[in-house]
């Protein structure tokens, strides 16, 4: 590349106050209103992906009460001499805290609850169908229960109903992988998009600065004869229609910009290309697309999201064999008609429930199915894309080569073109040469030039349609 800076230097003087690339990008990728609609997207995918997990994980905890009055009368026709219960009021108070727990690493589920009530009655007796006398003839109950329990459930085989809950949360988490490369992937294609502008925009505006070395080079002429001073009149005017034609197109694009941008200091810019890009070789060109392009990730991403589906299925379609452990604690004290009491409690138990369906879930084998050819279409698509973008990638690499040499032989074209002109100027200054002949020699240099700004912008935009196709000119 130093061969192509020589040649730049050699053609134009380096204006400091120009536009380099790097700045433009950084103006493009400061227009946020043109990815707004990508950002609410990523920020739906990340709602719902923080949504799925407090809903799943979080401690799911439920506060409940009770209160209740009954009032029970009994009018007894007997000739039993046996005390009975004639009235019972009661009044029950009950409140309970429970929660749950639920895992991202797998579909057990534990539970915790605490529980108090307290039951309360007062009791009439009666005998043959009159108030007892007796003691004890009316007394109260009154009963403290507290209980505290614990259980821990793990599915074996078959997950239960959380299984779902789960299985979306995963997937949210792919989706919103995808869709940051989906909003990668619009940042990008819209910088391309401007970058293929930014180069056009170098291309006109190098056009315009020989097209007006070339006007410049022909008003320098002392013409001889008026015959000769009208043929370089002739030569200019065609001279400043070049210059107009090239100049519509330059500020055309130039308007486009500043619209696109909303910047209008762009009018008052001029741009810059760096001379020294190359393209980056990979050692294992195939290994980084895999790695690094966002149209093969994202069908990675696809090929995952089928895989959880995929498992989903295959999990429903198993016995269910669920291992359970838990533990509770009573605490209970109260009164009977005689006497008081004060009881402590444990209780622990385990247990494996099992049950299978009678019979096949013919919709959750087509499921299975078709997850499974989905599975094969995309990976059929996944090595399809690689080999396309492999393919184009060493074909872009190739132009490139190519393009890079052509540019290295125009230093002794531009230097053999320079030189003429000088000889011509002499040679017509001696009367050797016609001043068509001189004229001549200059078109042929400003042409050279015009060849040579025209590759070069053309090995630009090869260059970044390289880059483009391995992802790279965001980055």
């Amino acid at each position: 590349m130093k061969i192509i800076a020589s040649v730049i230097t050699f053609l134009f003087v380096i204006d400091v106050f120009a536009l380099t690339q790097q700045a433009f990008i950084k103006k493009v990728l400061s227009q946020d209103t043109h990815f707004e609609k990508d950002k609410i997207y990523v920020a739906i995918k990340q709602i719902e992906l923080e949504t799925s997990k407090s809903s799943y994980a979080d401690w799911d905890s439920e506060l409940s009460a009770s209160l209740s009055n009954s009032y029970y009368d009994i009018n007894k026709d007997t000739t039993s001499t046996s005390i009975y219960e004639k009235q019972r009021y009661k009044n029950s108070q009950s409140i309970e805290l429970s929660t749950e727990k639920k895992f991202l690493s797998n579909p057990s589920v534990l539970t915790l609850s605490l529980k108090r009530s307290t039951p309360d009655a007062d009791i009439t007796r009666y005998k043959q169908d009159v108030l007892y006398t007796g003691s004890n003839a009316q007394y109260s109950l009154t009963t403290f229960d507290n209980t505290y329990t614990v259980n821990y459930k793990y599915p074996l085989l078959k997950h239960d109903s959380n299984a779902t809950s789960l299985k979306s949360y995963r997937r949210n988490i792919l989706d919103l992988d995808r869709e940051k490369l989906d909003f990668d992937d619009a940042q990008e294609a819209f910088l391309v998009d401007r970058l293929e502008q930014f180069i056009d925009w170098y291309f006109y505006q190098k056009n315009a600065e020989i097209y007006q070395q070339y006007q410049q080079s022909l008003e320098a002429i002392k013409g001889k004869t008026n015959k000769d001073k009208a043929k370089i009149s002739t030569a200019i005017l065609r001279a400043n229609q070049d210059i107009l034609t090239n100049n519509s197109k330059l500020q055309a694009l130039k308007k486009s910009l500043v619209t696109a941008l909303n910047d209008t200091s762009l009018w008052s810019e001029k741009p810059k290309v760096s001379i020294n890009k190359q393209p980056k070789i990979m050692p294992d060109l195939a290994q980084y697309l895999r790695r690094n392009v966002r149209t093969l990730l994202k069908v990675d991403i696809d090929k995952c999201l089928k895989k959880i589906d995929l498992d989903y299925y295959k999990n429903q379609s198993l016995f269910k064999l669920d291992f359970n452990i838990g533990a509770e604690k009573n605490h209970n004290k109260g009164n009977t008609m005689t006497t008081h009491y004060d009881n402590e409690s444990v209780l622990y138990t385990t247990s494996l429930d099992f049950s299978a369906p009678i019979g096949v879930d013919v919709n959750n084998q087509k499921d299975i199915a078709v997850a499974k050819l989905t599975r094969q279409k995309l990976d059929i698509d996944y090595n399809n894309k690689l080999k396309d973008i492999l393919a184009d990638a060493q074909a872009l690499l190739v132009e490139l080569d190519l393009g890079l040499k052509t540019l290295n032989q125009y230093e002794g074209l531009l230097l053999s073109v320079k030189n003429n002109t000088n000889s011509a100027l002499e040679n017509y200054l001696n009367q050797s040469i016609t001043i068509q002949a001189l004229i001549e020699a200059y078109r042929e240099k400003r042409d050279i030039k015009l060849d040579y700004i025209e590759a070069f912008t053309g090995y630009q935009n090869s260059l970044l349609e390289y880059n483009d196709a391995l992802d790279r000119v965001l980055y």
